[in-house]
């Protein structure tokens, strides 16, 4: 199985690439940052997208981790950060699906061919929200949405389309939170399984959805997030 990662560099993307080759798998990490045994990718760029495909040719799968998030109140977020998380969040995941979607579109199918699919990284804050991260929040229920739509368009051509929607996760994105006794303390109390998860967790999930193991499972958010969501208090 051949599959590109975005976000590929660091945090859910490295360890998604880390899993995908202990299990004996292709994974080739695309990042807009320069790395080791990588391909460079801009997410939000039409051309790069497509010079990417040029180079890593026809794909069995896509985890579409890029992704951003900075904090600030509504009345205090510029137009120009609300519309780089919609760029960088909600439109690089697009443009990857529609990629997959073209790549497949001009591919003879046979009934027994296994499907591409596709996983897009959203997040608990897609149903719960906080405050200070509108921006965020709205692109990540976005991507929710996007799946269950790519879904259905996809299922015609042969892709399954997925997303994993992350807890509290150690990664650099949520290093400076974590340095934090208090805040650690307050996510400790808020999951009920006592811990923040690790990203190596959530590339688990990522590998059982690219598998032929989920080959009935399209259009669904898979919540990994230690029950957060089921915890309505």
């Amino acid at each position: 199985m051949k599959v590109l990662v975005t976000g590929g560099a660091q945090g859910i993307g490295l360890a998604v690439c880390e899993k995908l080759q202990d299990e004996g798998h292709q994974a080739i990490s695309a990042d807009v940052q320069e790395h080791a045994n990588g391909v460079t990718l801009d997410v939000t760029n039409e051309e790069s997208w497509a010079d990417v495909l040029d180079v890593v040719g026809p794909l069995d799968g896509l985890v579409n981790c890029a992704g951003i998030r900075t904090r600030g109140l509504i009345v205090d977020t510029s137009y120009e950060e609300f519309q780089r998380h919609l760029s960088v969040n909600i439109t690089g995941t697009w443009l990857g699906i529609r990629s997959i979607f073209r790549l497949q579109a001009n591919r003879e199918l046979s009934s027994d061919e296994p499907t591409v699919s596709v996983v897009n990284i959203a997040s608990v804050n897609a149903v719960i929200a906080v405050p200070g991260q509108a921006h965020y929040v709205a692109s990540k229920a976005a991507i929710v949405g996007l799946t269950k739509a790519a879904a259905i368009e996809g299922a015609p051509i042969g892709v399954r389309v997925n997303a994993i929607a992350p807890g509290a996760i150690r990664t650099p994105m949520t290093e400076e939170r974590l340095i934090d006794p208090e805040q650690v303390a307050w996510l400790e109390g808020r999951v009920p399984v006592g811990r923040v998860g690790e990203a190596s967790e959530i590339a688990s999930v990522a590998n059982f959805l690219l598998s032929a193991g989920a080959s009935y499972v399209t259009g669904t958010t898979v919540f990994a997030d230690g029950g957060w969501v089921a915890n309505g208090v």
